[in-house]
């Protein structure tokens, strides 16, 4: 799925907007696997289906500039959404539990206090398709008996005496034809056991790095796997490096790293001159880069260049 795709495929939703409904389930905390269906009244069902589908439509919808990307191979580019590629947490099969039933059971508010819900899942469409958005409930969001709150009635101030939710449009996950969407990558980095997966994923990569026996010290990029924002980079690397996947002699490689300006004097080499030594940030960071391919020159001015974002231009022989 491209940028293009999700938002023909979000289109249809606005197209029949009048036509879908919305409902709203709980997570409990300690109940991942049990949704539990909010009963709330008409009027503010739609409220909240104008309010998420407006967050759709500005978040993803009205952004010229996105890039849907795997999350396996994501960057530090701005305006992205990820493709979940990797397992996904048993705590967001609520998502397809939502999706899969109309017979889930109310939450008996009787019985359960409003600041036990952790997150809420959203499911917008009808018999003929759905979006399902989940949503974490920060503690602040949730306003409990113990507070004193006060609302506006007509010309004087009354209490409120029980439990409310404030629901604000933001969400973290998306799931819609058969693809789940990461919207919020730092919310999801904090939780549901992203960081365990990704520095499984991440060891592959430093395995691949360590068969070509490039480095001197590879121990040092173990060290990194602590580190979400490395440990991605690795699952990147070893999902997507175009110079593992090609194959680049270690030498064509050294050779490079000696002759290409953002590289000369910032990855340095073993006495023998055959190993590349990983001894500070920016040498990690840049070989990093290497990997991936980041560094280029230009055939028609021979300027080089650091990209990110680069769109294959390799010539398809027709059949």
């Amino acid at each position: 799925m491209n940028a293009e795709e999700l938002k023909i495929g979000l289109q249809r939703f606005f197209d029949n907007f009048n036509e879908i409904g919305v409902s709203v389930y709980a997570v409990l905390k300690g109940e991942d696997d049990s949704p539990k269906k909010l009963d709330i009244e008409a009027e503010a069902l739609q409220g909240l289906k104008t309010l998420f589908m407006q967050s759709i439509r500005e978040e993803i919808v009205n952004k010229e500039e996105l890039s849907v990307l795997n999350l396996s191979t994501s960057d530090e580019r701005t305006n992205a959404i990820y493709l979940y590629d990797i397992d996904v947490p048993s705590e967001l099969a609520v998502m397809d539990a939502v999706r899969e039933s109309d017979n889930l059971p109310l939450l008996d508010l009787a019985e359960f206090d409003l600041s036990e819900i952790k997150a809420l899942v959203i499911e917008i469409g009808n018999n003929t398709g759905q979006i399902v958005l989940y949503k974490t409930m920060a503690p602040v969001n949730i306003f409990g008996r113990s507070s004193f709150f006060l609302r506006k009635s007509r010309h004087r101030l009354e209490q409120i005496n029980d439990e409310f939710l404030r629901v604000s449009a933001g969400f973290q996950l998306m799931r819609i034809d058969g693809e789940l969407l990461v919207i919020d990558l730092n919310a999801i980095e904090k939780g549901f056991g992203f960081h365990e997966m990704i520095v499984r994923e991440a060891a592959l990569g430093i395995s691949a790095i360590e068969a070509i026996s490039l480095i001197e010290n590879p121990d040092t990029l173990r060290e990194l796997l602590d580190d979400v924002k490395y440990a991605r980079r690795f699952t990147k690397v070893a999902r997507a490096s175009p110079v593992l996947q090609a194959g680049v002699p270690n030498a064509s490689i050294i050779q490079f790293c000696r002759n290409f300006p953002r590289l000369v004097g910032r990855i340095r080499f073993n006495d023998a001159g055959d190993r590349i030594v990983l001894d500070t940030k920016v040498s990690k960071d840049l070989f990093i880069k290497l990997l991936m391919d980041d560094f280029l020159t230009s055939e028609l001015t021979n300027y080089h260049y650091e990209s990110v974002a680069k769109d294959s231009a390799e010539v398809v022989a027709e059949g």
